[in-house]
């Protein structure tokens, strides 16, 4: 495995023409999916020897808080939450660092793998909920499965913000080209944000031409970069087309995924992120219930689901 740093602790998983690589060193990422029939490099890997320019944009890295939280900030049952501000430009809190934070080994096999994190009560970024996530990845002819758990195990409602920035190549075979390759997304409306800062300006947007083509499967992602925020609709997909080789990439995610940012298209990759609630959905002007605002009450455990796999539309 030329280009990897052995320090990291990675384990390999294989099944059904599939093999992933998950680095528990950092937040259990799925850094590599590779697909021995169609020749398909899915996942965008990173090469820890040349050094990371962007920890976001490799693999699936987990997001805790996902996206942006104005100033870092919000409120829930009375109390005050209150993240870093590790964006200045913005002042926002972004994405967490669950991401990059060691998960401990629970069991593993020749197709599967199963880690966990557990912090103590302002243990994590002071989050002030003890609380678990368990990371499960296996393998098999059906592709690649990832499920997520998390358990409060705080006495108190403990809120969830999750999503995966999810890093997909273009082209995906790798003897594909990227002028072949077409984005599917099943989406509602568009989330109108500042630029500036990248937060929701509280409008919701009708479809514009890049939309129509993202809804008809139509859309190219390698003429320009975009980054746009919409509603998902229930268990909606997300799909890449390589119309050439008659193969498609097709994500599903539960419908606890209520939101999805699209992300990047020009430069060889294109982010294609699941998220449980809507950017800054703590402090929206559309209301946390809109946002997809959620808890998980004490004791309890919210389990999440996504999977990727390939399929042969034609024979060539």
């Amino acid at each position: 495995m030329k280009g990897w740093d052995f320090t990291e602790n990675i384990i390999k998983i294989k099944g059904g023409g599939y093999e992933a690589l998950i680095n528990l060193s950092r937040g259990a990422n799925c850094i590599s999916l590779k697909n021995s029939e169609y020749g398909a490099d899915i996942l965008r890997s990173p090469n820890y020897d040349a050094g990371i320019d962007n920890p976001y944009l490799y693999g699936m890295p987990i997001l805790f808080p996902q996206n942006r939280i104005s100033g870092g900030k919000f409120s829930f049952e009375n109390r005050v939450y209150t993240f870093p501000i590790n964006e200045k430009k913005t002042n926002c809190h972004l994405h967490g660092t669950l991401h990059n934070t060691p998960f401990n080994l629970v069991s593993s096999g020749e197709s599967f793998v199963k880690c966990i994190f557990s912090a103590e009560k302002d243990e994590y970024l002071s989050f002030p909920h003890a609380f678990s996530v368990e990371l499960e990845y296996s393998v098999s002819e059906l592709g690649l499965s990832e499920s997520v758990t998390f358990k409060n195990l705080s006495d108190e409602n403990m809120p969830i913000f999750l999503g995966f920035h999810t890093t997909f190549n273009i082209p995906f075979i790798s003897h594909g080209s990227v002028e072949d390759v077409t984005l599917f997304a099943e989406l509602s409306e568009e989330i109108e944000r500042d630029m500036s800062v990248y937060l929701p300006t509280g409008r919701l947007l009708g479809d514009d031409e890049i939309t129509t083509e993202i809804k008809s499967g139509k859309y190219y992602p390698y003429k320009a970069n975009i980054s746009r925020h919409y509603k998902s609709l229930p268990n909606g997909k997300i799909e890449l087309h390589d119309e050439k080789n008659g193969v498609r990439l097709i994500y599903e995610n539960d419908e606890k995924y209520t939101f999805r940012l699209i992300y990047g298209g020009a430069d060889g990759y294109i982010c294609l992120e699941p998220l449980s609630s809507m950017a800054n959905s703590q402090n929206s002007s559309l209301g946390r219930e809109y946002g997809g605002f959620r808890y998980i009450k004490s004791g309890r455990e919210e389990k999440f689901t996504s999977h990727i796999y390939l399929k042969k539309e034609i024979e060539i």
